[in-house]
């Protein structure tokens, strides 16, 4: 059974681009290139609005010291590793990234907005997120 929630990783592709940046030799460059592609889109999908939250994600619990709920179990020691990376020039990529993501331009926001139960609380998650890197 695969992970489904409204949080940043409750969803398998999260993983998938949680895994791509632990296998990541160039992090800063990368994190870069999924904002930029989500930012730039005309149409953001399903995968690259992924890429960009799990991103922000991860710049938030290095800089925030935020515990994101993640199913890895080494993930806090992982993003502990990154602290002495400087992310400080990702950061309004990153707000600007989670804007588009929440756009209405956005495979995820659609298919979020079909649940009326959840949508909220994925959507105040990734506002939450994005006020952290705001400050």
């Amino acid at each position: 059974m695969g992970a489904w929630n409204y949080a940043v990783f409750d969803d398998d592709t999260a993983y998938d681009a949680l895994d791509d940046l632990r296998a990541s030799s160039e992090i800063n460059t990368d994190m870069e290139r999924y904002f930029d592609e989500v930012i730039l889109a005309e149409y953001v999908g399903y995968d690259e609005g992924h890429y960009a939250l799990v991103s922000a994600a991860v710049i938030d619990s290095v800089i925030n010291d935020i515990h994101h709920r993640c199913d890895e179990e080494d993930y806090f020691e992982w993003t502990k590793s990154l602290k002495p990376l400087d992310f400080s020039s990702l950061k309004q990529k990153a707000v600007m990234a989670i804007d588009a993501v929440l756009s209405r331009d956005s495979e995820l926001k659609e298919l979020w907005e079909e649940n009326e139960e959840l949508y909220g609380l994925w959507r105040e998650d990734k506002l939450t997120i994005q006020a952290r890197l705001r400050q």
